[in-house]
C-alpha cells in the first residue's frame, strides 16, 4: 500500500493498523495525519508506547495520557478513582481520534488497559470508547521488555463486565491482545521504501526480514566485518548489552587527559515521581564530560536544530556551559533541558539535566527509532530474534556499516512476527483494493474562513490550551521567533494575559537567572532592554528564551 492511499483510509475515519519495513515512512503517514486532523479542528490525543518514540511526534506516552502510568491491571475501585480526575475527564471527552506509535514495544495487557480506561470514560462499551483508534509500528523490531504469560496473570484483574474475556498470548505482543481484536483495524502495510537508497542493502534487509539470510546475503554481511567507515565523527558503536555500552562509553571517557565536568541531574518535586521521571529518561543521572568527548543528543529540540539521536563532539565546557560540535559540522549552545509529570496543568515533579549521553556505544534497544549516517554493529551476542533486523535497519546504507561479527540469531526473526506479517500483507491488499472500489469520504474538513485570520490570535488560542511556543511553531509550520513574536503582540494588546505556563517549559533555576537579569536592566521606562540583560548572563542563555521570560515580567 502507498503513503497515500493509507492517508485515505486513516481519513475516512476507520481504525488502522500502519506498518511495514523499516524506513518506509509510518512516522511520516502519521504526521501528515496528524496535521490534517489538527487542521480540520479534531481532538487528537497524540501518544507512543514509549518516551523516545513520543518525541517523534510532539507527543506523550500512552500511559502518561490515559492517567494509567506503570499499572498492567487495574481493578474496579482504582478505576472509579480515575474517573473523577477533573483532567482526565476533560482529556478524554475531547478526543475522538488516538494516535500510538510504536505499538510493538506495548505489552497486550497494556493496550487492553488503554481500551478500558476510554470506555470507562466515555461511557460507551465499544472498543475504546468509540473514538478513532491509529496504531503504528513493526512487530520486526524487538519485543516488550517487560512479557507476562498466562501463568503471570492474576485474579486482580479487572472485573468490569466488558473485560471479563481472558485470553493473553505467551508473545506479549499487542496483536494478542483482546483490544486488537475487537478494534476490527484496517491494516494500511506500506511497501515503499524512504531511508535506505542502497539496494543491496535492501536486499539484505528483506532477506533478514522474511527468515532467508542465508548464502549470498550471509556473505555479503561477512564482508562489512571490520569494515572501515569514512566520516568526520567516528560512528556509534551499538551493543546487544548494556554492559559492553557501558565499558565502552567509560573506557573511551578515561582515554581523554582533558579535565573532566561532572553534571548531576536535579530532582525537583516527591521523590517517588522524580525518581520515576529519572528511570525513564535517557539523559544520565550524573554526566561526566570532557572535551573531545561523543555524545548524542537524547531529546528533540528543533528550534535549536538537534533531534533525539544527533551525534556529536564536546568542542567547549564549563561549569554551565556545554558546546558541541555535530557530525554535520553545527555548533550547538547547549542548554539544560527539563522533562516533567504534571497534571491540569501543574508541573508534579521535574527533572532537569543536560539532553546528552556519552555515544561512542549504545544498546541496540535505545537505537529503535534513530535514523543513523554510520554505525559499528557488534552481533555477537545477539539473544532475541529481530535484534540483527533492528541494528541494521538503523543504518542508511551498506557503505556506513561496519560489524564487529554476528551470531546466528542475529539473522532470524520471531517465527511467529513473520506469519502474522503475511497476514497483514494479505489483509492489506484486501483493504487497499476496498478503498479503490469505494473511495470514502474523509470524517472531518479542514475550517474554512472568508477571511484571513489573525495569526496572533491564533498563537492566542493555542496558548490558551498550554501548548508552548516550540509547540505551537511545529504545528502551523511556523519560526519559533515568530510565535515568540505572536506572544509580544499578544502582551501588547492584552497586558493581563497569563503566560505563566511557559515557565513550567523552563528549568526553575535557569528561569530565575534570567528574570533577575531582566530586572537588574528595567530601564526608567519600566522596559526590560534584552541586550543588557544577555551580557549579564554571558550569553549562558538564547535570546528567544530571555524574550519569553520577559513576558512573564
Amino acid at each position: 500500500m502507498t503513503q497515500e492511499q493509507a492517508l485515505a483510509i486513516l481519513k475516512s475515519g476507520k481504525s488502522a493498523f500502519i506498518t511495514g519495513p523499516a524506513g518506509s515512512g509510518k512516522t511520516f503517514v502519521l504526521n501528515r495525519y496528524i496535521d490534517w486532523l489538527k487542521s480540520a479542528g479534531a481532538g487528537v490525543a497524540i501518544t507512543a508506547s514509549t518516551g523516545i518514540a513520543a518525541t517523534h511526534l510532539n507527543g506523550i506516552t500512552l500511559h502518561s495520557w490515559t492517567g494509567m502510568g506503570v499499572r498492567r491491571e487495574i481493578s474496579p475501585r482504582e478505576m472509579k478513582e480515575l474517573t473523577k480526575r477533573s483532567y482526565l475527564r476533560r482529556r478524554f471527552s475531547s478526543v475522538s481520534v488516538l494516535i500510538v506509535d510504536e505499538i510493538s514495544m506495548m505489552a497486550g495487557c497494556q493496550l487492553d488497559l488503554a481500551d478500558q480506561m476510554f470506555r470507562a470514560f466515555k461511557q460507551i462499551d465499544m472498543p475504546f470508547g468509540g473514538v478513532q483508534v491509529v496504531l503504528c509500528g513493526d512487530f520486526f523490531q524487538l519485543p516488550p521488555v517487560h512479557r507476562r504469560d498466562r501463568q503471570s496473570k492474576n485474579e486482580s484483574q479487572t472485573s468490569l463486565d466488558f473485560a471479563r474475556e481472558d485470553v493473553y498470548h505467551p508473545s506479549g505482543f499487542a496483536y494478542c491482545s483482546r483490544a486488537w481484536r475487537q478494534l476490527d483495524l484496517k491494516i494500511c502495510y506500506l511497501d515503499e521504501q524512504h531511508r535506505q537508497g542502497d539496494a543491496e542493502f535492501l536486499r539484505i534487509l528483506n532477506g533478514i526480514r522474511s527468515n532467508a539470510a542465508a548464502g549470498d546475503i550471509r556473505r555479503s554481511l561477512e564482508k562489512r566485518i571490520g569494515a572501515a567507515i569514512e566520516m568526520a565523527v567516528k560512528p556509534a558503536k551499538l551493543y546487544t548489552h548494556n554492559v559492553d555500552v557501558e565499558l565502552e562509553n567509560n573506557l573511551e571517557l578515561r582515554k581523554i587527559g582533558a579535565k573532566e565536568f561532572v553534571y548531576k541531574m536535579e530532582l525537583i518535586g516527591p521523590a517517588a515521581l522524580a525518581e520515576k521521571l529519572q528511570k525513564g529518561c535517557l539523559a544520565p543521572p550524573v554526566l561526566r564530560l570532557k572535551i573531545g568527548a561523543r555524545v548524542m543528543f537524547v531529546k528533540n529540540n528543533f528550534e535549536e536544530g538537534y533531534v533525539n539521536g544527533t551525534l556529536g563532539v564536546v568542542e567547549e565546557l564549563d561549569e554551565g556551559r556545554i558546546l558541541v560540535r555535530s557530525s554535520g559540522g553545527r555548533m550547538f549552545d547547549v542548554g539544560l533541558s527539563s522533562w516533567h509529570i504534571a497534571e491540569e496543568g501543574k508541573i508534579k515533579a521535574e527533572i532537569n539535566q543536560y539532553p546528552l549521553r556519552l555515544a561512542w556505544a549504545i544498546t541496540v534497544h535505545k537505537s529503535q527509532g534513530m535514523s543513523l549516517d554510520a554505525a559499528e554493529i557488534d552481533l555477537r551476542q545477539s539473544f532475541e530474534t529481530g535484534m540483527g533486523y533492528v541494528a541494521l535497519s538503523r543504518v542508511r546504507s551498506l557503505a556506513g556499516l561496519s560489524l564487529a561479527g554476528f551470531n546466528e540469531i542475529a539473522l532470524r526473526v520471531n517465527e511467529e512476527v513473520l506469519e502474522f506479517d503475511e497476514k497483514l500483507k494479505k489483509e492489506s491488499a484486501a483493504h487497499a483494493r476496498e478503498l479503490a472500489a469505494k473511495s470514502p469520504s474523509p470524517r472531518f474538513y479542514p475550517a474554512k474562513t472568508g477571511k484571513k485570520s489573525d495569526t496572533a490570535a491564533a498563537t492566542k488560542e493555542w496558548l490558551e490550551k498550554g501548548m508552548s511556543p516550540d509547540e505551537i511553531a511545529a504545528i502551523r509550520k511556523l519560526k519559533t521567533a515568530t510565535i515568540i513574536d505572536h506572544c509580544e503582540k499578544i502582551k501588547a494588546k492584552f497586558p493581563d494575559f497569563d503566560f505563566s505556563a511557559l515557565a513550567g517549559k523552563m528549568p526553575p533555576a535557569q528561569l530565575e537567572k534570567m528574570k533577575i537579569a531582566l530586572k537588574k536592566c528595567q530601564n526608567e521606562n519600566g522596559q526590560y532592554p534584552l541586550k543588557p540583560a544577555m551580557e549579564l548572563l554571558d550569553g549562558a542563555v538564547g535570546y528567544d528564551q530571555l524574550r519569553l521570560v520577559r513576558l512573564l515580567l
